[in-house]
């Protein structure tokens, strides 16, 4: 879907189109549930957290502006529902797979050197404080632009960056013994 299809989904949904919200849920359900079990560190919530997500879209459809950036949007409403969640409750560890990037034909050593490695990697990053683990997982899971995390945290870009550089810094500060080969 292009930009100017998504255009017209939205236009359509603005106007009570529910199959063209559902092609919108469709195509962003799957990156807002992972950044929301990554940031939330568990995946027992995110589902009903971006079902929550795509409810409070449907319903603010009407209010959202023409022209400015629908998924930062999304993003920005699934903060603000995984604030509310750890208002309530403190987040778990991540959960998810750890084994999903192995490959079928690696070695069973390998294979565990690699899942060694992202579980290591994952409770790295769910050790970060939040407001950087929040911005790197926008930028390495979501995808988004340094403007489109800005906008779905209520930074200024320049924060956005910062805290995404400060988020890799400290990965790579308790990492890098990993990473040299010297644990």
């Amino acid at each position: 879907m292009d930009v100017h299809s998504e255009h017209q989904w939205i236009l359509r949904a603005q106007a009570g189109d529910r199959d063209a919200f559902a092609a919108l849920v469709e195509r962003y359900w799957s990156s807002v549930y992972r950044w929301l079990a990554r940031a939330g560190r568990g995946t027992h919530a995110a589902e009903d957290l971006t079902q929550e997500v795509f409810l409070k879209a449907w319903g603010g459809l009407r209010s959202f502006r023409s022209g400015t950036n629908f998924r930062a949007w999304l993003f920005r409403i699934a903060r603000n529902c995984l604030v509310d969640l750890k208002r309530g409750r403190s987040p778990q560890p991540f959960d998810g797979p750890t084994d999903a990037l192995a490959s079928p034909a690696a070695s069973p050593p390998r294979v565990m050197l690699d899942r060694e490695g992202r579980q290591l990697l994952e409770r790295a990053v769910g050790q970060l404080p939040d407001e950087y683990r929040v911005a790197f997982l926008l930028r390495a899971e979501g995808g988004l632009s340094f403007r489109e995390i800005a906008t779905a945290l209520g930074l200024t870009e320049e924060t956005a960056r910062w805290r995404v550089f400060k988020a890799r810094q400290l990965l790579l500060d308790r990492l890098g013994p990993y990473l040299d080969g010297s644990p």
